[in-house]
């Protein structure tokens, strides 16, 4: 069977954590999958589960999402692909230094990764998707589009581009059968802290929330709310209590308890 005869999902950053876990479900519900990643035996380990579980086909991209090379190809792959029913940019990462600590380089590759290459594969896919009258796309933006965050500026920054850009998306596309998300996750438990250098246990002990969702939480409310044509989800009540009395609170305030918050963590 070829890629091109059934509906297809492409994911990005879907080794591990929320990535996989959207791969999984996609998969559950029949579509064949492209799904894009660096940890190249992690990754084909993850497809040949899936393909093999689900009978489904899976194309897996070795990909550096920074590189123009790299994200061209993926581009315009999956711009040719007329039955690409659902993109999921999910690639991304984190830094634990301040900002004039670390490298630029690391800044303009975040800068690519968070915004730029999610910028590009929108605008790939979302011809097919308005001339089908069907598609949708996911952009894991953050919790944190909402607060500055010391050693986090750039990370937050990217995400609240993120936040803003799906918002702009979806009332762009009212009306031509294409969804848009922007799914805002607080803590999840992932490996995302760990490629960071942090140790994750520590993490959740010391924010007080042993509690942290599961990737599989998050992706189930995340399509929960896309029933609900959400444009922005937050998963978790906590998460929403927390940015609801976050927001109604003085800046200066704020200014006062976040590095409070970041040195306890």
């Amino acid at each position: 069977m070829n890629l091109n005869e059934k509906k297809i999902a492409c994911i990005t950053g879907a080794t591990s954590g929320i990535g996989a876990a959207f791969a999984k479900i996609f998969a559950m519900q029949g579509y064949d999958l492209i799904i894009t990643g660096r940890r190249k035996e992690k990754i084909q380990s993850i497809a040949k589960d899936l393909s093999s579980e689900y009978k489904i086909n899976v194309e897996v991209i070795i990909a550096e999402l920074s590189e123009d090379k790299s994200l061209e190809a993926l581009a315009s792959k999956i711009k040719e692909m007329k039955n690409l029913e659902i993109l999921v940019n999910n690639a991304g990462f984190g830094k634990k230094n301040l900002f004039h600590e670390e490298d630029y380089m690391t800044h303009e590759i975040m800068l690519k990764v968070h915004n730029l290459a999610l910028v590009k594969l929108c605008h790939a896919v979302l011809p097919n998707m308005i001339s089908n009258g069907n598609g949708l796309i996911i952009n894991v933006s953050s919790a944190c589009f909402f607060i500055p965050l010391p050693t986090q500026a750039m990370y937050s920054a990217t995400k609240a581009f993120i936040k803003i850009f799906s918002e702009s998306l979806y009332l762009e596309l009212q009306g031509k059968g294409v969804k848009v998300q922007a799914l805002c996750p607080g803590l999840v438990r992932t490996d995302f802290f760990e490629k960071m250098g942090h140790d994750s246990k520590d993490i959740y002990k010391e924010s007080g929330i042993s509690k942290a969702m599961t990737s599989e939480e998050v992706v189930d409310i995340s399509l929960k709310c896309l029933e609900k044509n959400k444009v922005i989800c937050i998963p978790g009540m906590n998460n929403k209590i927390f940015l609801s009395l976050f927001k109604k609170l003085p800046r200066s305030v704020i200014y006062k308890m976040i590095p409070s918050m970041i040195k306890k963590m």
